[in-house]
């Protein structure tokens, strides 16, 4: 019942994030364009193993599958209520994960940053592979073997060419430890590894890499410790430009950067090596994560945040997590103090960013757009579909293809 009611309340919260039209009203950009439209002029099976920008979402175009089952008109609820469902389990899942290693508040406050993350489109299915992605990384890390431990990173891999970066970290726990339980979870990345790789070698699918591609890695590090390591810990929101205020921006920026070295002075400290082996796993996955999407395309987008704020947001939780004797030191509340304030400093930064500003905001309502083409496909008999604007900026395109055979 507990787990139920969590996924209630965390799909409830998510969908309140995107604002006017709202979720269930609106469609983002690739959904609509991509996902919808093969999903309802293909067949299903097609429309799931059909690449977009060089790689396979299986699960998202699976859901996408299922959602063209049903009178188009309700496609925009469908996409928004199955994403916000599955983000929310998903955050659960991470809380579970981060059970097995840390307290049960920090392994909270863990999960509900995963359930609502920042730096992210919410209820949009074409963004799943990133909270996806990074529900796998916590698999990997729970010392268990079972459906889910084995299942979501191999789903994790399947949706999207960033589930690969699970790779190297199945590659470390099978080298390290050499037994049963990593060696499945190795294995379970397999098929979803061929899949995106193998097409972009043989060169059936293409994926430009960015429109300044940065190859450069000491250029990289630097975009990565002044975009992305600040964003983690105060959220896009205050960072966003313009930076009319160049010398505040730089204040937030070095605020940022502090926030992660005085936890690791704290943990330092403490002698809390347990904790400060699982951070360093936790942030050398957002680096490279962060790396690898700061290459890609020469500059930071707050969208593609996920994998680098949530696996520091984590990291630093277990800093300041343990070890547990330092709440039992007498007149020493100081122990879970660390604690306290990084929750309280999250908890407000989570809060400002829990509305983001995207260009999905103020939009064409997917209601509206469904009855004009609708209208049109009964005005000309012999129309075979219609296209709709699902983006405010129609000059950039963005449409979906509605067929009039579902329409009339």
């Amino acid at each position: 019942m507990f787990g139920a009611g969590a996924v209630a309340a965390g799909a409830v919260v998510g969908l309140a994030r995107t604002r006017e039209p709202g979720a269930v009203d609106s469609i983002w950009a690739e959904d609509g364009q991509n996902f919808l439209t093969d999903a309802l002029n293909l067949p299903w099976y097609e429309a799931i193993f059909t690449p977009f920008n060089g790689y396979y979402h299986l699960v998202a175009r699976g859901c996408w599958a299922l959602i063209a089952l049903f009178p188009v008109e309700w496609a925009a609820a469908l996409n928004a209520v199955l994403d916000a469902t599955i983000t929310s389990f998903l955050g659960l899942a991470v809380f579970w994960a981060a059970r097995s290693r840390v307290d049960r508040l920090p392994a909270a406050a863990i999960g509900i940053t995963a359930a609502l993350p920042m730096g992210f489109v919410p209820n949009a299915l074409a963004q799943l592979q990133f909270p996806l992605v990074y529900a796998g990384l916590w698999m990997l890390l729970w010392r268990r073997t079972g459906p889910l431990t084995v299942g979501l990173p191999a789903l994790a891999v399947l949706n999207s060419m960033l589930g690969v970066l699970l790779v190297p970290v199945a590659l470390a726990g099978l080298v390290r430890y050499r037994c049963r339980e990593w060696l499945l979870k190795s294995l379970c990345l397999v098929p979803g590894t061929l899949l995106q790789v193998v097409p972009l070698l043989a060169g059936t699918t293409r994926r430009g890499l960015g429109e300044r591609p940065q190859h450069d890695p000491v250029a990289v590090a630097g975009m990565y410790l002044r975009w992305g390591v600040p964003r983690s810990f105060l959220g896009p929101a205050w960072l966003a430009p313009p930076y009319d205020d160049v010398w505040g921006h730089r204040a937030l920026v070095a605020a940022g950067l502090l926030v992660p070295a005085v936890l690791a002075g704290i943990a330092l400290w403490r002698r809390a090596y347990p904790q400060l082996r699982l951070a360093a796993a936790l942030a050398g996955f957002a680096a490279l994560a962060g790396g690898v999407q700061l290459a890609a395309h020469g500059f930071g987008e707050d969208r593609y945040l996920v994998l680098v704020s949530l696996p520091n947001i984590a990291a630093a939780v277990c800093l300041v997590a343990g070890p547990e004797r330092f709440s039992r030191v007498p007149g020493c509340s100081s122990g879970r103090m660390p604690f306290v304030i990084f929750a309280t400093l999250l908890a407000v930064v989570s809060a400002a960013n829990l509305r983001p500003a995207q260009p999905r905001d103020g939009g064409p309502r997917w209601s509206a757009a469904v009855a004009q083409a609708r209208q049109e496909c009964l005005v000309q008999p012999g129309l075979a579909g219609v296209n709709v604007h699902i983006a405010q900026w129609p000059v950039l395109g963005w449409e979906a293809v509605l067929p009039c055979s579902r329409l009339r």
